[in-house]
């Protein structure tokens, strides 16, 4: 008799049948798995500011993310061959975000040496990746490390320099190829190298003491390299403080009429309040300030050697109406609107009189400029500017060389101006500074001259005419 399998034939269809689901349950789910082993995101590394060129203040900055949080960060620093922790972490509780933070001689058991290295970085995060340990990521950067900063040595002696004047220090610097100058206060004004001197370390600062910085504003003669360790030195200065004048100075309607359309026409950056007084306080506030700016810019743009060889002259004829750094209290029908400091002097001779120029020079600027007019502006080299304001017309453009005692435009009543005069201005490094000791000879030759042919510059360099 032929075996018909009875009952235990739907059994074994149902287990086999389980089997099989379940074995597809289990496939579908290492699948699964296995998509989020791959698609797991992996944690992210970013310096945040340049760790390539490392000086001692050079800082390290570096923030490491993951969404599903980081179970162990390291970063480490090599050196040749010797390796040092800034830091090596785990993390019970996984962050999303670590911060590291690190400065030389913030632990004083990091050491960093002269020289090439690498930091690299390590992070782990809390994923199911790499065997449910989470996934990795690593980085690196190389770095040169140069933790000595320059040396400065003063070699010139007493220094004397008036209250919105000029002196010149001479200094050597090593490396010979860093940034240096004199710090006096927040300003810097460059240094440049001695011309004629055979020592590539031998600079030379012309600088300003500023007519509105107090009598012991700090100065000091700063060297900087690319790698940010700084090295600073005092040197002997005598300033000499001084009392400017205070002047009230009354403004009307037909002078406001007079100069508040056309400055604003001539001015696009100017939007028009309809209103005479408020645009002229706008003008003799805001674009007074925005013209000193644009000045101390063509001042960055200056040859870096000396364009002219006699002392500058003042303008034929003329006689002061207005000096340097004289502070004006503006008056309008009776009341206070004002007060601004007027850096330059006013010099008078007759109407559409010509102006020459100070010094040999090329100009940088021939264009309406503001609260100056038709403005004029002459690079003399080493961030030394002369500028010849409220001009009727010129006589001179951008990119021309000019000599001393050259007519280069004529004088008039533009920008603001009540009445036909040159407004002139003396401008170092974007500091506007007192003409007379331009003009003198002597100051010239005490303070600057002897200097140049004392260490090193051209025996060829006239000396000042007496």
């Amino acid at each position: 008799m032929a075996y018909r399998g009875g009952a235990s034939a739907p059994r074994f269809r149902f287990v086999s049948t389980l089997l099989i689901v379940v074995c597809l349950a289990a496939l579908a789910g290492l699948v699964y798995v296995a998509a989020r082993m791959m698609a797991a995101p992996r944690p992210t590394i970013a310096f945040l500011s340049p760790f390539t060129k490392v000086g001692r203040t050079t800082p390290l900055a570096i923030d490491v993310a993951d969404l599903s949080g980081l179970r162990s960060v390291s970063v480490i620093v090599e050196q040749g061959g010797e390796r040092q922790t800034i830091l090596q972490q785990g993390y019970e509780q996984p962050p999303t975000k670590v911060e590291v933070r690190w400065a030389l001689g913030q632990e004083p058991k990091i050491k960093l040496k002269e020289g090439s290295g690498t930091v690299r970085v390590e992070a782990r995060n809390a994923s199911w990746g790499n065997w449910f340990q989470g996934r990795v990521v690593t980085a690196s950067q190389d770095f040169e490390a140069r933790l000595l900063p320059p040396r400065l040595e003063v070699l010139t002696g007493q220094h004397y320099v008036n209250q919105g004047g000029c002196d010149v220090v001479v200094y050597k610097v090593t490396p010979a190829d860093v940034e240096s100058g004199v710090v006096v206060g927040d300003r810097f004004f460059r240094g440049f190298p001695v011309p004629g001197s055979p020592d590539a370390a031998m600079r030379m600062a012309l600088f300003a003491f500023p007519y509105d910085a107090k009598a012991d504003t700090p100065v000091r003669i700063r060297a900087r390299d690319d790698f940010g360790n700084e090295g600073l030195t005092g040197f002997t200065l005598k300033v000499f403080p001084r009392a400017f004048r205070t002047r009230e100075l009354p403004v009307d309607d037909a002078f406001l009429g007079k100069v508040v359309p056309e400055i604003v026409s001539q001015t696009p950056s100017m939007a028009d309040q309809g209103d005479l007084l408020k645009n002229y306080l706008a003008i003799n506030r805001d674009l007074r300030k925005a013209n000193n700016q644009a000045l101390a810019e063509l001042a960055s743009r200056s040859k870096p050697e000396r364009l002219w060889t006699e002392p500058f002259r003042q303008l034929s004829n003329s006689s002061v109406e207005a000096q340097f750094a004289d502070h004006r209290v503006y008056t309008y029908q009776g009341k206070e609107v004002d007060r601004q400091d007027h850096l330059g002097y006013d010099l008078a001779t007759t109407a559409n009189a010509p102006v020459t120029a100070a010094n040999d020079g090329v100009v940088i600027q021939a264009e309406y400029f503001g609260i100056y007019g038709n403005a004029i502006v002459i690079d003399h080299g080493y961030g030394l500017l002369s500028l010849y304001g409220h001009l009727s017309r010129f006589g001179v453009k951008p990119g021309d060389a000019v000599k001393r005692g050259q007519t280069i435009g004529w004088s008039g009543a533009t920008g603001l101006a009540g009445g036909d005069h040159l407004h002139f201005s003396m401008i170092l490094q974007g500091e506007q500074v007192d003409a007379r000791e331009w003009w003198d000879p002597h100051w010239l030759e005490d303070r600057w001259l002897v200097k140049l042919r004392t260490f090193g510059a051209s025996s060829t360099a006239a000396s000042p005419a007496p």
